[in-house]
């Protein structure tokens, strides 16, 4: 139990569909790929979109992590084919498992990457486990600035921060319901919109971004780690990333801030960007809390966000002498 409640079990909040569910063209695919059928498929236990993903193995000793996604999850779908478009155009050099193939069939997208020796991460987070990731996004992050052209023609796009990330704003302005904020940001709704208002600005730069940036899409071997789940890229700056990361590290206890300030990509961040980076997340976190569950989601993601939520408010507020 922490601070902001029992932590969600990350490497456990996967509801996914079995392997057979897939259609038979695309289990023939992955057939194909590996050279055999497999004989073993470990699915993935972390995750909450709901979609397929598993390391599956053959006799040979081949394996292959797969996911996949049907028109019953459209939201997964839709993340997946962005997914294989991205995947192919990072640069060389950025730590992440490298697509093998894609493949549409039957209204369903099967994706095929080389299976990484490594594991997922829980809370705590182990020290050395901590220092493994922060490294992996600071050589990530060296091939994102400036943004690569690559990923331009991949179909990353320069895009307003839509206002999942001014939610403080759209409360203030009367355009958003109030959710409920731990008592030191109770009353100060006002101050909270000037910082979050002001989220496109912050993080302006001619940079590339995961958007997404979390331990649980990490993946973390022996002596390195690797970045999952590259859909949700943007033209902004990779220091709102390293927060995003962070905040599960104050959350757990670390010192963030100390983290924050000592990595590469947060080189010239003022305290207010970095204020209203906190601002902004804070807001997202806790208005999605609010929301009902999603069929075909995972169960865990609402306590998941209220949990981050709480510890960003918890990081802004100690800045900020709440």
């Amino acid at each position: 139990m922490s601070r902001f409640g029992t932590p969600v079990p990350y490497t456990a909040t996967a509801v996914r569909p079995a392997y057979d569910a897939l259609p038979v063209a695309g289990r023939e695919r992955i057939a194909k790929e590996l050279g055999a059928e497999p004989t073993a498929v470990e699915l993935a236990g972390g995750g909450f979109s709901g979609g397929f993903a598993a390391k599956v193995r053959s006799a040979s000793g081949a394996e292959l992590f797969i996911k996949a996604a049907g028109p019953h999850l459209p939201y997964v779908l839709g993340a997946y084919r962005k997914e294989a478009q991205i995947n192919p155009a990072l640069p060389e050099g950025i730590p992440a498992p490298r697509l093998h193939f894609a493949h549409e069939v039957d209204e369903w997208v099967v994706l095929g990457f080389e299976a990484v020796d490594g594991r997922g991460v829980d809370l705590p987070l182990r020290p050395a486990d901590l220092d493994l990731m922060l490294r992996a996004w600071a050589a990530a992050a060296e091939h994102l600035v400036p943004a690569p052209q690559s990923l331009l023609d991949a179909g990353v796009e320069r895009r307003p921060i839509d206002d999942m990330l001014r939610k403080f704003t759209g409360v203030a302005a009367g355009r958003e319901e109030p959710f409920e904020v731990p008592p030191p940001l109770e009353g100060r709704i006002d101050e909270l919109a000037a910082l979050d208002a002001g989220i496109d600005e912050a993080v302006s730069a001619d940079a590339a971004m995961h958007f997404d940036l979390r331990p649980d899409n990490m993946i973390v071997g022996a002596d390195r780690a690797w970045i999952c789940d590259w859909n949700w890229m943007g033209i902004h700056a990779p220091w709102f990333d390293t927060v995003c990361f962070l905040v599960t590290a104050h959350g757990d206890g670390h010192d963030a801030e100390a983290l924050f300030r000592g990595h590469p990509t947060a080189a010239g961040v003022s305290d207010e960007q970095l204020d209203t980076a906190l601002a902004a997340i804070t807001g997202y976190y806790l208005a999605q809390a609010r929301l009902d569950l999603v069929e075909g989601v995972s169960p865990y993601i609402r306590r998941h966000q209220r949990w981050s939520g709480l510890a960003a408010a918890d990081w802004l507020a100690r800045r900020r002498g709440w």
